[in-house]
């Protein structure tokens, strides 16, 4: 998974070198560059409330080639802390209250079409695969368990843009992740994160 991630995070870095490149030769307004923050949920959890937590996206890149169709990159983490139970094996099978905390991060690349609704505003819809790592630690009153696992993920995403400057625009997303995961609390063979996130970008 490792020669993955070192795959994507070159990707990242030459299409932010790109982007950089287009702009120093006055290619405006067919790319982004943001950060965003937003809140964060695990839906499809049936036995377990986990509650909302908290999404932050580092990197979030998109640039246009060709009519409206063009590449997308996200660099993106998040957190749940939540209250649940763990078993545990002393003397049999004993469910004791446990401290669940999961942590996320993402990394992947992909296509992008955008939909121009004005000359200062857009819908972005994206299509992406690449790294998806978790994280289950849970605690009870007498024991500790930590988990992680990293494995290939897909993403879904919408997009607004609207630009509020010569180089900035506001930026609204929603992302939906899938992958493999090894959460104790749910019986699934999947990770499903949906996030929301608000922020800002530099234009291109």
């Amino acid at each position: 998974m490792q020669p993955i991630c070192r795959i994507i995070g070159i990707t990242l870095l030459l299409l932010t070198a790109y982007n950089v490149q287009l702009k120093a030769q006055d290619h405006r307004n067919n790319g982004y560059i943001g950060v965003g923050l937003g809140p964060s949920f695990l839906p499809g959890n049936n036995y377990v409330n986990t509650g909302t937590g908290l999404n932050l996206s580092l990197l979030n890149v998109g640039y246009t080639i060709g009519k409206n169709f063009g590449v997308t990159g996200i660099w993106a983490g998040g957190a749940h802390i939540f209250d649940s139970e763990a078993t545990i094996f002393i003397l049999g099978t004993t469910p004791l209250p446990a401290k669940v905390e999961i942590s996320y991060g993402v990394l992947m690349v992909g296509p992008m079409y955008t939909l121009n609704l004005t000359d200062d505003s857009s819908l972005d819809f994206k299509l992406r695969l690449g790294s998806l790592y978790s994280s289950n630690k849970s605690t009870t009153e007498v024991s500790a368990s930590t988990s992680e696992n990293t494995t290939l993920g897909a993403s879904l995403g919408i997009g607004y843009r609207k630009k509020i400057a010569n180089r900035w625009c506001i930026m609204l997303s929603s992302d939906y992740y899938a992958g493999r995961q090894q959460f104790s609390f749910e019986e699934s063979q999947k990770t499903h994160i949906l996030s929301f996130t608000a922020g800002v970008g530099f234009v291109l």
